[in-house]
C-alpha cells in the first residue's frame, strides 16, 4: 500500500502562483503609471489649451466688418501647424445661419477679418473661435451673442419722422454708414433729392457723409430725399428719408390762404374799413371779391381800379401796410362797406372770397353799417 503523499506542495504552488499574479499586477500598475506620466509630460492634456477670441465690445457693432483676434494658450510645438477658425452665426449653435466660416493657418495668435462682405445690418449674430491643432484636436473658444450688427446707413438730418424745416435755401445733407475695413475699400454714396412727384432736382455722387446742394432748392416746396451707397465687394443700400422737408423762404409763403379780415365787426371808432390779407404760395391770377349771402357779387377788389390787369401775382404776402406805416393794412386791399359804384350797403354779413393759386377761400366780415 502506497502510502498518501500530502499535499504542501500543492498549497507551496498556489502561493507561489499567487504571490506572482500580485507581482504582475504590481508591475501593470507600474508600467501603467509610467505611461500616464510620460503622456502628461510629453503633451499638455486638451483641458490645458485654450482659446479666446478678441473682437469689438460694442453693442450695437460700429463695424460693418469687424476685425477678429483668435489667441491660443497652452499649445505645445507638436501641436503646430494650427489651424484658426471664426465661425459666425445667426444661431449659438452654428448649425445653421452660418455668415463666416473662415480658416487661417499660423502659430499663436491670428487676426481674421471675416467675412470680406458686410455682416447683415440690424442682425443677431453670435460668434466663436476654434483652434484645430496638426494631429486634429479641435479646441474651441466660449461663444459669444447674440449682438446686433450695425446699421449699414441711417440718414441723419434733415430726417425727422413728423417733417423736418429747413432754413436754406441749400441745405446741408448728413448721414451715417457703418465702418468698414480699408481692405473693402470705401464707402461710395449718390444723394437724390426729389420733389413730391417723384422728379429728381439734385443728384449728386460723393464719397463723404455731407452734401450741400450746388444751386437753391425753392422756398416752400415740398421735397423727400434718399442715399444709395455701395462698397467694392459690391454691398449695396439703398435709404429714404423718413418724411418730407421744406425749405422756409421768409419772403414765400408756404401756403394760399385768405386770412380772416379785421376789425370784424366793422366799422369802429378808430377805423371805417376791414383789413384783408392774403398769402401766395406761388404766381396766380388772383380774384378777391365781396359777396353776399346769396352769392351776388357786391364789390371786387382784384382785379380792380388797383389791380386793373389780369397778370398773375408774384409769389407773397398782400395786405399788409407798408413799411412805416401805422394803418396796420394796404389801402388797396381794405373794404369801407360799399359796392362796386361807392353805394353803401346794407348792414349785415357778407363774404369775402379769395381765388388764387388754385384755391377758393371764404371768410366772413360782419358789416355794422354807419
Amino acid at each position: 500500500m502506497i502510502p498518501a503523499v500530502p499535499h504542501r506542495s500543492s498549497s507551496a504552488g498556489g502561493r507561489g502562483a499567487a504571490q506572482a499574479g500580485r507581482s504582475g499586477r504590481a508591475v501593470r500598475q507600474l508600467v501603467g503609471s509610467l505611461a500616464v506620466a510620460v503622456a502628461a509630460w510629453s503633451a499638455p492634456a486638451a483641458a490645458q489649451r485654450s482659446v479666446t477670441v478678441n473682437a469689438p465690445a460694442d453693442n450695437p457693432l460700429r463695424d460693418g466688418i469687424p476685425v477678429f483676434t483668435i489667441v491660443g494658450a497652452g499649445f505645445v510645438s507638436t501641436d503646430f501647424p494650427l489651424r484658426f477658425t471664426l465661425q459666425i452665426a445667426t444661431n449659438a449653435g452654428f448649425a445653421t445661419g452660418l455668415l463666416a466660416d473662415t480658416t487661417v493657418t499660423g502659430a499663436g495668435t491670428s487676426s481674421i477679418i471675416a467675412p470680406r462682405h458686410l455682416l447683415p445690418e440690424k442682425s443677431s449674430v453670435y460668434w466663436r473661435g476654434v483652434i484645430t491643432t496638426a494631429s486634429g484636436l479641435q479646441v474651441n473658444s466660449s461663444v459669444t451673442g447674440p449682438r446686433l450688427t450695425a446699421p449699414w446707413l441711417t440718414l441723419l438730418s434733415p430726417n425727422n419722422p413728423n417733417g423736418s424745416v429747413v432754413y436754406s435755401k441749400r441745405p446741408t445733407f448728413t448721414w451715417a454708414s457703418a465702418h468698414i475695413d480699408a481692405s473693402a475699400g470705401r464707402w461710395q454714396y449718390e444723394i437724390r433729392v426729389t420733389e413730391s412727384n417723384g422728379n429728381p432736382v439734385v443728384v449728386g455722387r460723393l464719397d463723404d457723409t455731407v452734401y450741400v446742394p450746388a444751386r437753391d432748392l425753392e422756398g416752400n416746396t415740398s421735397y423727400r430725399w434718399f442715399v444709395s451707397a455701395w462698397t467694392n465687394a459690391r454691398d449695396s443700400i439703398r435709404v429714404t428719408s423718413a418724411a418730407s422737408f421744406v425749405v422756409l423762404d421768409p419772403a414765400v409763403p408756404p401756403a394760399t390762404i385768405l386770412f380772416q379780415n379785421f376789425p370784424n365787426p366793422f366799422p369802429n371808432e378808430r377805423v371805417q374799413a376791414t383789413c384783408i390779407w392774403f398769402d401766395l404760395r406761388s404766381a396766380s391770377i388772383v380774384e378777391l371779391q365781396v359777396l353776399d349771402l346769396r352769392g351776388n357779387r357786391v364789390r371786387t377788389l382784384i382785379p380792380g381800379p388797383a389791380f386793373s390787369s389780369p397778370t398773375p401775382f408774384a409769389p407773397g404776402r398782400y395786405g399788409r401796410a407798408s413799411e412805416g406805416s401805422n394803418a396796420g393794412c394796404d389801402p388797396r386791399l381794405s373794404w369801407d362797406g360799399t359796392d362796386d359804384a361807392g353805394r353803401t350797403v346794407p348792414t349785415g354779413v357778407y363774404l369775402i372770397r379769395l381765388r388764387a393759386d388754385g384755391v377758393e377761400t371764404f371768410r366772413k366780415a360782419l358789416y355794422k353799417g354807419r
